[in-house]
């Protein structure tokens, strides 16, 4: 733990030394960032609620669950609740030095966000899954509430009551019987960052399809492999995380689905993503009429095939009993996954 927390103090005073922060502040930001750390891990029962009307209209009328997430719909669409830690607020009397309270504050803000929105990955994929909608995480309303130093401490039960309650107040009660949907989304990893992101990339290409930008679907659908290559491989044969054929074949996937991967693959390179070397007004020559649809089910199949892989190779744990530690060990990934390059 020592060591992951010297590797993300250097991180954070790294991008800090990005932005030429005078020198004689250099003592007081980093005072602050061990203040900040110090201060999540003291606060374990510190938490928010957080819940995010989905817009779909209300046809997402099912009801999905885990430990310390829900969506359940209301009287104007599908709301995701998460209880997730507290590290948005409370900073004022904590932290010393403006700039470092300023980016810290944000730093909590992000990664306690980043959780709720794994959690509404869930449920995107299931909508997907179950009634073909492509939903954003940023919805449409969002609602919170703040729990600190309550005595005795609210549990789970209580933040989620609560919180139907609030939503209801604000976005009515869902008028039909309730349906319980089980999927196997509901228990695969979205936490970490490379199959969060491949869910990004796969209902970005469903919208880019639906508004008929072929290419650019094609682009986001090969989007998806490159952001399943970063998880661990290191136990598959070839370079999975650099060749499209080699992580279809860690995927158990036959010679005609690495060929598809490698064609869209091509297409994004030449077309897409970089200027063509020819042909670009008849880059639709290279598209058969199916080739989005074939696309698509090589993406699906690899996201889901990928996600159900995930927990032979963990790199992060999707439902840590301290999310403090958690967010020490694993700040490389959530750092990369949250926050910006450059000051």
């Amino acid at each position: 733990m020592n060591i992951a927390r010297a590797r993300a103090k250097s991180m954070i005073l790294a991008w800090f030394d990005k932005g030429k922060l005078p020198r004689p502040l250099r003592a007081g930001v980093a005072a602050d960032i061990d203040r900040f750390f110090d201060t999540i891990a003291e606060r374990t029962h510190w938490h928010e609620c957080l819940s995010t009307l989905l817009d779909d209209r209300g046809q997402a009328d099912f009801i999905m669950k885990g430990h310390d997430w829900c969506a359940r719909p209301s009287g104007k669409g599908l709301v995701v609740t998460s209880i997730v830690p507290g590290w948005n607020f409370g900073w004022r009397d904590v932290l010393e030095d403006e700039i470092a309270e300023d980016m810290l504050s944000d730093l909590g803000h992000y990664a306690r966000q980043y959780i709720h929105r794994s959690n509404i990955a869930k449920v995107l994929m299931a909508a997907w899954e179950r009634n073909g909608l492509v939903l954003h995480p940023f919805g449409a309303g969002l609602n919170i509430q703040r729990y600190s130093d309550f005595q005795p401490k609210v549990t789970h039960a209580e933040m989620f009551a609560a919180a139907e309650r609030s939503n209801a107040a604000v976005w009515g009660r869902f008028p039909k019987a309730l349906r319980v949907y089980r999927t196997r989304w509901s228990d695969r990893n979205t936490l970490d960052p490379a199959i969060h992101q491949a869910i990004f990339h796969f209902l970005r290409a469903q919208a880019l399809v639906a508004a008929d930008f072929e290419l650019e679907a094609l682009a986001a659908y090969d989007c998806v492999l490159h952001s399943l290559q970063n998880l661990d491989w290191s136990w598959a044969p070839g370079n999975p995380k650099r060749d499209r054929r080699d992580i279809c074949g860690a995927l158990g996937f036959g010679r005609r689905s690495a060929d598809l991967a490698e064609h869209v693959y091509f297409l994004r390179n030449q077309f897409v993503a970089h200027a063509g070397g020819w042909r670009w007004w008849d880059a639709v020559d290279y598209l058969e009429n199916d080739l989005a649809a074939r696309a698509s089910r090589l993406t699906s199949r690899a996201l889901r095939k990928a996600a159900d892989i995930e927990p032979q190779h963990r790199r992060l744990d999707p439902s840590p009993k301290d999310w403090a530690s958690w967010f020490v060990t694993n700040f490389t990934q959530v750092w990369s996954a949250v926050w910006f390059r450059d000051p």
